[in-house]
Parts: structure tokens; C-alpha cells; sequence
């Protein structure tokens, strides 16, 4: 890369700042390079967690009735009528009353 002609300054004024630019050039492919080699890093680390930890496995069904799930009809079902009471008995005569005095 030229670090010529890159402002409008006179030559010699802008020759006191190529320092600066192959600086700043070389910092950027540093952190460039930095950067593609942290991604690689954290790419291995999840792949290797994906691939080498294996998920739970939980059975929720394992208790679950299921003759409680199932659609039950949404007719409503015709009551049988409730039994009518059964009539009083007429009350039992009371016992007559008898003397033991023999």
C-alpha cells in the first residue's frame, strides 16, 4: 500500500504521518487476525458441547392417564328424573300399657 498522496497536505508534512497509517494498518490485520482465530476458538468449543454432551431425556407421559385426554361427547346426556319420596308410614300405634302387679 501507498502511504503517498493520502491528504491534501504538502509531501513533506504528510511523510511525518506514514508512521501513524502503517500503524493503523498493521493493528487492523492484527485484530483481523485476532478475530478469525477467537471465532474458530468459540466455533470448536460449541460444536465439541453440541456433539460430545448428551440432552436429558425426560418421559412425561410416564404417569399421565390418558382416558382423562380423551374428547368426551359434547352432547349433554338426558337425566333420569329423581325418585319421588316414598310416603310417610302412618306412625306405629303405641303399646298398650299393662300392669305387672300380680
Amino acid at each position: 500500500m501507498s502511504y503517498m498522496d493520502f491528504s491534501s497536505w504538502p509531501r513533506d508534512q504528510e511523510q511525518s504521518f506514514v508512521v501513524y497509517e502503517q500503524h493503523s494498518a498493521e493493528s487492523s490485520k492484527k485484530a483481523f487476525t485476532a478475530a478469525i482465530i477467537a471465532g474458530l476458538g468459540v466455533l470448536l468449543l460449541l460444536v465439541g458441547i453440541y456433539a460430545g454432551v448428551e440432552p436429558e431425556h425426560h418421559d412425561m407421559t410416564k404417569g399421565m392417564n390418558m382416558s382423562n385426554l380423551t374428547k368426551k361427547s359434547t352432547a349433554p346426556k338426558a337425566e333420569a328424573p329423581a325418585p319421588t319420596p316414598a310416603p310417610a308410614a302412618a306412625p306405629a300405634p303405641a303399646p298398650a300399657a299393662t300392669d305387672d302387679k300380680k
